[in-house]
């Protein structure tokens, strides 16, 4: 997001809202007309909209299909391919933006720790600075801090809850053992 909307709370976006099941649970996808800006893993449609009340609070939010929420949708239909389509629309810091880009060159299935994404973006000493901006990623699954463990191996926390986290990294080693017989 620009400067400028991540400051005014969304004022003038049209922020449209769908809600979908996915092999993980249900999710609300939100996105403006320039991309997705929120995935959540959700237990109730609520609770889900009110959030988004709050990271946009002066955004005008529709329960509306567009086309961005069409390849998202996809994405979790077995259209792995589409993963590039998705344009996202992020509001973050600087900081934030550079861990998120981080993630996104993390392969399916393959695992890296705190220390590993806090070298790659050049701040090798912020481990737990990327601990808190991976904990503050607004894109569930497709932004995947799910493929972030500690340097001991342990899964850890996940903001949708550690036994989601652990599904997700056996499911696409999974597939990736799959794809290797």
């Amino acid at each position: 997001m620009t400067p400028g909307e991540f400051k005014n709370g969304g004022e003038h976006l049209l922020i449209d809202y769908t809600f979908t099941e996915t092999f993980f649970g249900k999710i609300i996808i939100a996105a403006t007309s320039k991309g997705v800006c929120k995935i959540d893993f959700i237990e109730d449609h609520s609770l889900a909209i009110n959030n988004l009340k709050q990271i946009w609070p002066n955004a005008l939010l529709k329960e509306n299909t567009n086309k961005h929420h069409q390849s998202v949708t996809n994405f979790f239909k077995q259209d792995w391919n589409d993963l590039p389509q998705i344009k996202l629309h992020l509001k973050g810091t600087p900081f934030q933006l550079k861990v998120w880009e981080a993630l996104l060159k993390i392969p399916s299935g393959e695992l890296s720790t705190y220390s590993t994404v806090a070298g790659i973006i050049k701040s090798p000493k912020a481990f737990r600075a990327v601990g808190t901006a991976i904990g503050d990623n607004p894109i569930a699954y497709l932004m995947p801090c799910h493929r972030v463990i500690k340097s001991t191996g342990i899964i850890g926390e996940y903001h949708w809850g550690s036994i989601r986290k652990t599904s997700m990294i056996g499911w696409e080693q999974s597939r990736l053992l799959g794809e290797a017989v």
